[in-house]
């Protein structure tokens, strides 16, 4: 055949050597016409979407929210996107009834400080050594609590508190809030763990840089801030919390008082005159075992001041949630 074969120049044959072979474009390739056809129909498809992709490449522009593309969620922030979805069982016992769904909630440093004073377990802590009596969460300030000494130090104008006993710093946090941004709360606390407990969400707040505390003895550390107040190292105070053990609470008083430049003219002091509370309880035996504690209620001490400040011709005072409030009495009646 090859040798009978004679070339034409328009079927695309050429020489290669003794024999003539045909060029590539010369033949046909061995597929249907149907198939032919659906093989172009995707070739043109293709060609459309490559254009459109690159003209879509070309003229996108990011937005200004960073959620984009096909997966939004997966990209900060997204809580915009989401949905209350429900159970699918009480969905489908209860159809008209609305998904469930729960509210975002907005807390607070000082609401999860009383919360954590709450959770936490002051008896092992001291059966382990961690605290150096053994403390009672009820001692934390409640909410009630902490409403009136914000209330006091903002009708009062202070920039300046004195919080002797703080247990873990609720009260403080709670004064530090109601003061100015050049305010100050300064605390005398005896046991340096619940000092370092509350001082982990006192920094969480933006008031807590205003909190400074002294850790040792209240009656120790008050004569030193006498003392530094006396020589002009320590601006007087405008409020001053005594919430400490009930045995030195008139000690506590009278120094507060007496001692010059320590207090401001027009100083506002607070005693607690809660039973029980700030009292360093004492183990006592039950059947042998001395496995619980027991404290002294402290109520001589509380009868005692009570009437000492309402006897004294030198002091006005008044009781407002279990807090015995004093002014000297010329600013009283001003």
């Amino acid at each position: 055949w090859l040798k009978q074969f004679q070339p034409r120049a328009d079927l695309g044959l050429h020489s290669s050597g003794p024999l003539w072979l045909p060029s590539a474009a010369a033949f046909p390739t061995c597929i249907s016409p149907s198939e032919q056809a659906v093989r172009g129909t995707m070739a043109a498809a293709a060609t459309v979407i490559a254009t459109a992709a690159t003209t879509a490449a070309t003229q996108w522009q990011p937005t200004g929210s960073l959620a984009s593309g096909a997966m939004p969620a997966a990209a900060f922030p997204n809580t915009h996107l989401l949905r209350p979805v429900a159970p699918v069982a009480a969905h489908s016992a209860t159809k008209n009834l609305p998904a469930a769904w729960s509210a975002p909630t907005v807390g607070s440093p000082l609401s999860e400080l009383r919360a954590a004073v709450l959770e936490e377990d002051w008896e092992r802590n001291y059966e382990e050594g961690l605290t150096k009596i053994h403390m009672q969460a009820k001692w934390s300030a409640s909410p009630e609590r902490c409403s009136v000494l914000q209330w006091l130090a903002k009708a009062n104008g202070a920039h300046r508190a004195l919080e002797i006993g703080s247990f873990c710093g609720v009260g403080a946090l709670a004064l530090a809030e109601a003061l100015p941004a050049d305010g100050e709360v300064h605390v005398l606390e005896l046991d340096p763990f619940v000092v370092q407990f509350g001082r982990r969400f006192q920094l969480k707040s933006l008031s807590g840089s205003k909190i400074k505390s002294s850790v040792g003895p209240a009656l120790p550390l008050l004569e030193s801030l006498a003392c530094k107040a006396k020589m002009g190292h320590v601006k007087p105070f405008d409020l001053i919390v005594v919430d400490a053990d009930k045995e030195g609470m008139q000690g506590y008083f009278d120094l507060l008082w007496s001692a010059p430049n320590l207090l401001s003219e027009d100083a506002v002091v607070c005693v607690d005159m809660t039973p029980f509370k700030g009292q360093p309880p004492t183990r006592y035996v039950k059947y042998g075992f001395p496995h619980r504690w027991q404290s002294s209620s402290g109520q001589a001490e509380i009868d005692a001041l009570r009437t000492a400040v309402c006897e004294s011709p030198e002091f006005a005072a008044y009781e407002f949630e279990g807090l015995l409030i004093v002014q000297r009495k010329q600013v009283f009646s001003q």
